[in-house]
């Protein structure tokens, strides 16, 4: 049997408010246990689709066995898109397939193992009773993923009854534990810590520019982002989940501060108007960029350097049940 994984990782962390693949997780990142997981369960072909910061994760994840696929529409369509796109790149020698999004780090290897000795079109697996990630397909499944233009993602497809599907219960909360919400990050981190034996001191490095207000923050910058990126402020916005208004808010207290335009709108016309960087607030948000990233790495070494292993190792416990406990 061989066997591949194609993972969503486009999306833009809008409720995270911070990068979810490249979090750290443990000595390593989300992303990076993500891999290494389905890796160890025995997929030889891990493709991975990334949209948003799609060449820091190419840099990270340079891994034998691992394809990048890009998301070009990332911004505008949603997670079943990504994943039809990395599945029709898989190998067809490949027979069976996970699906999974890229912030489901903690999922077993042995979980995976034992849905690759189920046999059934769809397999997915339960924790408590409830449904979790990665799904698995038998090759003759794909095509009915490839086709399916419904609503509701893969849950909708499995709604429609079209595909045999095998329920496994697991007793792995891992496949119900992501990062969409820094609380569910904290559940995370606190699950890695007691599969680790131990509680880790980590480094969470809060990058925040201004003058009389702090004006460049990790929204403020996703902004700008996104606004290169759709060509409008207002699909910038839907695409980050806030209001228009925020974000305009956003964009005038950058320009006030600064005393240049960040960002040039065009009203009406013949392409309908829209709104790009300027070429000054395309060089900020590039400026920050390399910034973050330089200052990242000089305070990972000064955090190892001044922090030995000793002092970053905790020997508190918390339970499993407290652990997978989520709201419903």
């Amino acid at each position: 049997m061989k066997v591949a994984a194609v993972i969503a990782a486009a999306g833009l962390s809008a409720r995270m408010r911070d990068f979810k693949p490249l979090l750290c997780l443990g000595s390593s990142t989300i992303i990076h246990h993500t891999v290494s997981a389905l890796q160890s369960a025995g997929a030889e072909e891990v493709i991975i689709v990334t949209g948003y910061q799609s060449a820091v994760l190419m840099r990270h994840l340079n891994l034998p066995g691992v394809i990048f696929l890009k998301n070009e529409r990332f911004a505008e369509t949603d997670m079943l898109a990504s994943l039809q796109l990395g599945l029709a790149a898989v190998s067809p020698e490949a027979d069976r397939i996970f699906l999974t999004p890229g912030d489901i780090p903690l999922v077993k290897p042995e979980t995976m193992r034992k849905m690759l000795a189920e046999d059934a079109a769809v397999v997915r697996p339960l924790f408590e009773g409830r449904g979790g990630h990665p799904l698995l397909l038998r090759r003759d499944a794909v095509p009915a993923v490839l086709d399916f233009r419904g609503d509701g993602g893969l849950k909708g497809l499995l709604r429609t009854g079209t595909l045999q599907l095998a329920e496994l219960e697991t007793g792995d909360p891992g496949i119900r534990m992501d990062a969409d919400t820094p609380q569910d990050y904290k559940r995370l981190l606190c699950y890695e810590a007691q599969l680790a034996g131990h509680g880790n001191l980590r480094l969470d490095l809060q990058l925040n520019i201004g003058m009389e207000e702090l004006f460049l923050t990790t929204e403020s910058v996703q902004l700008l982002d996104m606004i290169a990126q759709t060509g409008s402020i207002q699909n910038a916005c839907a695409c980050m989940h806030i209001s228009y208004s925020k974000g305009w808010k956003m964009v005038q207290l950058m320009e006030r501060q600064l005393g240049f335009p960040v960002v040039l709108r065009t009203i009406g016309g013949e392409g309908g108007g829209g709104s790009s960087l300027s070429s000054r607030g395309a060089e900020l948000l590039s400026a920050y960029r390399s910034f973050h990233r330089e200052l990242s790495d000089q305070a990972a070494r000064l955090f190892d350097k001044h922090f030995p292993a000793c002092l970053r190792v905790s020997s508190e416990r918390q339970t499993t049940a407290d652990i997978a406990e989520r709201e419903t």
